[in-house]
């Protein structure tokens, strides 16, 4: 029998600050911790510190001219454009170095986790998806998914499913694995049209032996639970059943809530609750090494940490309340948000204020099919 559910987290990994007011705030991972603790959640887990990453464990994938650059960028006046460092995204302060380290570890410390046993882990301080070999991207300084992956593939031979549905497209981790059929890459994202990093195209679908092993599920502005369901099951689930991988990773950012101010979609908990449920079930019939999940985007930070600690129940099992807890909400207070979510699901009434409009439905059946088209021959389906 496998081991418990390993929980990567300490207060250090809450260094990781741009500025005061970069959207990506540390509060989410503070909160969220505090909020699945107040729910017993964490009593169920094994709780591991994050260790710091050695630099052949970064060099895996990433450039060692790169990794300089971002050792040398210790202060806010730190500026290398050639390397991402320095600009709006991803704004250089102190101890920039150690902070995007920890984060690396606290996902390489799941791997190897579910590698020696444990069954699954759930890093919420990791899905850094748009981090590239050589370049910073999207507030990502290092890529702890790809590191992670091409950790376990160099520990065994194996078959690695990538899911992605943040909002944004998952490039780096697609970018990393284009050309290889022992990663299979999923993103559901909106579409590139409309908001960063404008790839992710239905298009891109791998290249020589990776042909048919990038798949990309661009939404429409609007779209909301019945197209994150529809694509899941109509893509995701055939994909997993047919590839039979041996890890499941998942990258569970939650900037496609409603509530995000940085993206367009429209999903709540009942759209995340179902593809969550259905990839605890999956994982546990078909991979043998286990589940990895990871954090990701989602700037509304009370409704990250009740999303993600919501996430954390279901992966164990765990029934939570209807209401969030008392001593939470008065924790929050003072956080910059007028609609802070009371409850651990969204009400049912929500999810009718963002029935799909038609041409919503219609753009996402052409990029179905179209997927079907490109992907779905690779793969005897």
């Amino acid at each position: 029998m496998r081991g418990k559910l390993v929980y990567p987290y300490s207060d250090e990994l809450l260094d990781y600050e741009f500025s005061k007011t970069h959207p990506l705030k540390p509060d989410r991972l503070r909160l969220t911790h505090d909020l699945s603790q107040r729910l017993g959640l964490l009593d169920l887990t094994t709780n591991i510190k994050p260790t710091l990453p050695t630099r052949e464990e970064l060099e895996i994938y990433h450039d060692p001219e790169y990794i300089d650059a971002v050792e040398e960028c210790q202060d806010a006046s730190c500026r290398n454009i050639r390397y991402g460092l320095g600009i709006a995204d991803n704004p250089s302060f102190p101890g920039l170095y150690e902070a995007a380290r920890r984060y690396v570890g606290a996902t390489l410390d799941g791997m190897r986790s579910i590698i020696d046993g444990a069954s699954n882990a759930f890093v919420i301080s990791g899905g850094l998806h748009h981090a590239q070999r050589s370049e910073a991207s999207g507030f990502c300084i290092f890529n702890d998914i790809v590191i992670a992956i091409m950790h376990l593939l160099k520990e065994k031979e194996c078959r690695v499913l990538y899911y992605d549905f943040d909002a944004h497209h998952g490039d780096g981790v697609q970018n990393a694995f284009y050309r290889s059929k022992n990663v299979l890459t999923i993103s559901v994202h909106q579409s590139g049209k409309t908001l960063f990093p404008g790839t992710g195209n239905v298009f891109e679908n791998g290249a020589g032996e990776g042909e048919g092993f990038s798949v990309n599920i661009p939404l429409s502005v609007g779209s909301g639970n019945p197209e994150l369901i529809r694509s899941f099951d109509e893509i995701v689930v055939p994909l997993i059943e047919s590839y039979r991988p041996n890890l499941l990773v998942t990258q569970l950012g939650v900037d496609g809530h409603y509530m995000d101010p940085l993206a367009h979609l429209a999903y709540t908990s009942h759209g995340y609750e179902y593809v969550i449920r259905k990839l605890k079930h999956m994982s546990e019939d078909i991979c043998d090494i286990g589940w990895l999940a990871v954090g990701g985007g989602g700037y509304h930070v009370t409704n990250v940490a009740r999303l993600w600690s919501l996430f954390l129940s279901l992966m164990l099992d765990v029934e939570v309340p209807y209401q969030i807890p008392q001593g939470f909400l008065e924790a929050c207070e003072g956080i910059d948000y007028s609609k802070c979510p009371l409850t651990m699901r969204d009400e049912q009434d929500v999810m009718q204020l963002y029935t799909p409009r038609e041409h919503v439905e219609k753009d996402l059946d052409r990029v179905l099919e179209r997927v079907k088209e490109l992907v779905f021959p690779f793969h005897g389906l």
